[in-house]
């Protein structure tokens, strides 16, 4: 769906909507939380209420498909295309 270069314009792109994130463009990661990356990855889109907006997706749920640990993997993959780090988890004192 997002296509071979991650620019949200794969083979299926085209009967999305909306159609899917461009990570080629870098800011895209860094300005989403690894959270909600993890959220949407295992939850998907379809279903979301109206109100969801604009988190509206038509990323399917992969939770039944993937662990948790290849959910991370995928969100590493995309921080470490991007060229961003994940943020450090804070200390809890």
């Amino acid at each position: 769906c997002h296509g071979d270069d991650m620019a949200g314009d794969g083979i299926f792109a085209h009967g999305l909507d909306p159609i899917p994130a461009n990570f080629k463009d870098a800011t895209t990661i860094a300005m989403l939380q690894e959270g909600y990356l993890f959220w949407r990855i295992a939850k998907g889109g379809p279903g979301l209420p109206p109100e969801s907006t604009p988190w509206l997706s038509a990323m399917p749920a992969w939770e039944l498909f993937l662990t948790e640990e290849e959910i991370w993997d995928v969100i590493l993959f995309l921080y470490d295309y991007t060229g961003h780090r994940p943020r450090a988890r804070e200390e809890v004192h």
